[in-house]
């Protein structure tokens, strides 16, 4: 079994095939999903779209930085009911953005602080959010890591959270895992020139990643220029297993394992 522990699968570039795209990903063997619901406005579509694939996905809510500016006022007990939803497994995404909104560093300094708490009181893990801005000193990574440093959030399973859409270097992926957090590993994996960043997955090894897609978003090398989606995992897992010198079947039970060691088993 393989499992897409972050897609934004309610995003309207799937309105015309959604549920094409999810038989296809089930065929394929992508058997679990991991919706992000990660503005107040995607909580509700978030909720209906569980309840009617209850065997296969579950949610995590929060509101990324993105979003910082649009916030209605009554945002966090808004969250907190999400949060406390049987199928809510996360708080997410939340985190820092210095590419696209990096006048608002402490704005969403203090938005990922109002969140963290939201972990221990729900017992759920985070998915993270970190984007460097384009200039430098704009260290998204930094910034978000050493802001975990005082968190406390001690979960029952053996990951705290995960570095969605892992992109750092090895220093930052380090500093991730010895806070407890698995690296999300998805279609960027397999662009040609990002070396450095299988070198840093291959140093953390299978155990310590999780398996995404960010779909509708960065699909793999074979695809690059199209809308991405979960039936594209296996190809990730393929090369992510041929790199870390795995068969495509070790791969995925040591990925499902550790999402499950994330999220719970669902």
């Amino acid at each position: 079994m393989l499992i897409d522990t972050h897609a934004h699968l309610n995003d309207k570039a799937f309105d015309a095939d959604r549920a094409g795209v999810m038989e296809r990903s089930l065929a394929a063997g992508v058997e679990r999903f991991v919706e992000i619901a990660c503005a107040p406005a995607e909580w509700a579509p978030g909720e209906a779209f569980a309840a009617a694939c209850p065997a296969a996905v579950r949610l995590a809510f929060g509101v990324h930085p993105e979003y910082i500016k649009d916030l209605p006022p009554d945002w966090l007990p808004g969250l907190k009911t999400c949060l406390a939803r049987p199928a809510a497994v996360a708080v997410g995404e939340i985190g820092l953005d210095y590419w696209w909104e990096p006048g608002r560093r402490e704005e969403q300094a203090r938005l990922l602080a109002a969140q963290l708490p939201l972990c221990s009181e729900f017992s759920r893990p985070a998915v993270f959010h970190a984007r460097n801005g384009r200039e430098s000193g704009q260290n998204a990574y930094s910034d978000l890591l050493t802001a975990l440093k005082g968190w406390g959030y001690s979960p029952k399973r053996r990951f705290r959270g995960v570095l969605h859409c892992f992109s750092g270097s090895w220093a930052d992926a380090k500093a991730g895992l010895d806070l407890g957090l698995a690296l999300g590993v998805n279609g960027t994996f397999t662009y040609k020139n990002n070396h450095d960043l299988r070198e840093s997955v291959k140093k953390a090894g299978a155990g310590n990643i999780v398996l995404e897609t960010d779909c509708p978003y960065l699909p793999p090398q074979s695809s690059r220029g199209k809308r991405n989606d979960p039936s594209f995992i296996p190809e990730i897992a393929a090369l992510a297993a041929s790199y870390l010198g795995l068969s495509n079947g070790e791969l995925a039970a040591r990925t499902t394992a550790s999402a499950f060691d994330l999220f719970g088993e669902f």
